[in-house]
């Protein structure tokens, strides 16, 4: 697949079909995380990889209920986080926390490692969603420790991943551009 084209046609995919995803495309997507650049080559960016569909449930509960003690969220969050479903991960067959040591640098690090993996997805066929609500997981110290995140590390992306139930169409997207200093 063509660099642009992956980066054109890559949207946040929030249905998935009920099928797992193979270990060797797993082994793919982690890779391209790897060979994401890092500050000074320290490559800090560690993976831990859920499959396991209870366990996926269980952590959604657990945002849920942190997210649910926020104040002033709208409506519509406040009933998203009530739901039974899976309203986080979305039922997705696998999971990726991208977790670092606490430096300057590693939220740019494990960005540009997510970014990597979730377009890597796309060119294996696979859809992905950033998981912005999983913040919450970043204060919950007991919950990191038992998935493997030390105390010295962050959790910095959550990423979901699997075949896609449908894709959207690509949005037209243009640069904005304050300022062009030649």
């Amino acid at each position: 697949m063509e660099t642009m084209d992956a980066i054109l046609g890559r949207r946040a995919i929030r249905e998935y079909e009920n099928k797992h995803v193979p270990e060797e495309l797993i082994n793919s997507i982690l890779k391209a995380g790897a060979m994401a650049p890092s500050a000074m080559d320290t490559r800090p960016c560690r993976f831990i990889v859920i499959t396991n569909q209870d366990a996926i449930r269980k952590l959604s509960d657990r945002v849920k209920e942190r997210t649910s003690l926020i104040t002033g969220m709208s409506e519509r969050t406040a009933k998203r986080l009530q739901s039974k479903e899976d309203t986080i991960f979305y039922g997705a067959p696998l999971l990726i926390l991208v977790a670092a040591e606490k430096t300057k640098w590693s939220p740019i690090d494990c960005a540009l490692a997510a970014q990597n993996m979730m377009l890597r997805a796309y060119d294996l066929g696979l859809g992905s969603c950033f998981i912005g609500f999983a913040d919450v997981l970043k204060d919950d110290r007991e919950t990191l420790r038992n998935l493997g995140v030390g105390d010295s590390q962050e959790l910095y992306c959550p990423l979901i991943f699997g075949y896609p139930k449908n894709r959207p169409e690509p949005k037209d997207k243009e640069a904005v551009v304050e300022k062009r200093i030649r």
